[in-house]
Parts: C-alpha cells; structure tokens; sequence
C-alpha cells in the first residue's frame, strides 16, 4: 500500500514595503479626515455662540396707534426663547397676536442684536352690542372701549349673527354712499326684522328677507319724493311688496 503523501501548509505571502506603506497613509489620512471634521463642528458650535447673543433692542416698524410701543417690549420680551440666532420669531408674532388690538404681526432679526416688529391693528368697522366691535370680516373684537369709537355705527343681533350682519351692512352702506345717508344703527330682532336708523334721517322698517331688492325702492321713493321733507318724518315702513309707508313726526299719515 501506498502512503498518504503530506501536504505542505499554505503561507500567506508578506505585505511589500510598499503595501504596508500605503496602508499606514491611509490610516492617518482617516485620523486627519476626523479631526479636521471635530475641527469644524467646533469651530461652528463656537461660531454658534458667538453670534447667538442676547437680545438688547426691540424696534417697532411702521406707526401703531391703539398698541403702545412699551406693549409691544413687554410681549416679545416674554416670548423670547433664546438669543440673536436661536429665538423662535413664530412664538413671538403668535404671542403679539392675542393682543385685542393686533390683527396680524410679523418679525425679523437685524444685526448685531435687535428684533424688528411690524404691527398691523385691528380697524374697528361698528360697535357691536354694548361691550364690543366688529372688524371689516364680521369678527368680533372684545377691546376697552374708547371714546373716539363711541361715533362708529352700532350693530346688533344674535350673538353667532355677526358675520352676516356684518356682511349686509356693508351691502346696504354701499348702496348707500352716492345718497350721502349714513347708518348710525343696524339691527336685526329676534325674529329676524331688521331694522336701520339714519344719522341724519329716519328710521327704516325692512322686515326680513330682500333687504337689497326693497332698499333700492325706498331710495327711488326717497329721492324723488321724501328726501326733501326728511326732517318732517319719523320712520319709514318698506316691508310691504309694493310701496312705502310713512309715518310723520306730526302725527300726519301718508
């Protein structure tokens, strides 16, 4: 019998000096690689800091008039959450807008470490009930009252009415504007009657639907037959489909 013949082991060959070469630059270029890249996110980080200083100055751009400017301070003074670089401008303008008298505001940071303000105001349109105003869009704006409003017309209804007696009032004023009468009441009563009272006029007794379509009779009648006699009535009556009826201040009928 033949013997099993033995096998020689396997070497593996030795890296050249070359080889061995160009690992070792390899490594320390990956050492340098991160250190360079811990070099840079510190230097940002520091950068960072540097620039992220305290707020010192709070400026107001554009005119306010029912704000004052200290209000202004004290608002954004309690919104501010970090410095120049870090604060939250949206926290800022969300917390100026639960001001009665701000309807929308806007911030941006200015070198080296101010914060801009711009106010856009609330523009009471009426006075709603005894304790609010309106806006143009019907909302209602639960603000002191202030004497210089105290001449805005006044707007009553039911209390989730607004936005709709808002929107036809301003019909009904436009419609009125070339005639040069002025509405100092609007109302609608519970049963849904609306009702107007002129500055320099009288009343008006719509009733509740087509307001439009029967203010536009009672002006045809107005210009060519009461206009004239303005002082002399009381109020007039156009809830009827056809017609007027007028009620005169000396009891005279018509």
């Amino acid at each position: 019998m033949k013997s099993a013949s033995r096998q020689a082991p396997i070497r593996k060959a030795r890296p050249s000096w070359r080889q061995r070469l160009a690992g070792l630059l390899r490594a320390l270029a990956a050492i340098a690689g991160t250190a360079v890249v811990a070099a840079v996110a510190w230097g940002g980080v520091l950068l960072f800091e540097k620039l992220d200083r305290p707020i010192a100055v709070i400026g107001v751009d554009g005119e306010i008039g029912r704000v004052t400017a200290s209000e202004i301070k004290d608002i954004v003074a309690a919104n501010l959450s970090g410095g120049f670089q870090s604060l939250d401008l949206e926290q800022i303008c969300e917390g100026l807008e639960k001001h009665p008298w701000i309807e929308s505001a806007s911030a941006r940071r200015q070198w080296p470490d101010k914060v801009v303000i711009r106010i856009d105001e609330e523009t009471p349109i009426a006075r709603w009930g005894d304790t609010a105003f309106l806006n143009n869009r019907g909302q209602t704006l639960d603000m002191a009252r202030a004497g210089d409003l105290d001449n805005l017309p006044l707007l009553a209804g039911a209390e989730g009415d607004a936005r709709k007696i808002m929107r036809h009032y301003r019909e009904i004023a436009q419609m009125l504007q070339p005639t040069g009468l002025k509405i100092s009441e609007f109302r609608q009563a519970p049963r849904g009657n609306w009702e107007l009272h002129f500055e320099q006029g009288p009343a008006l007794i719509v009733g509740r639907d087509n307001l439009a379509g029967k203010l536009r009779r009672f002006l045809l009648v107005w210009e060519r037959e009461l206009k004239a006699r303005a002082a002399d009535i009381a109020s007039v009556d156009i809830r009827y489909g056809n017609g007027v009826a007028v009620r005169w201040r000396k009891d005279e009928n018509a």
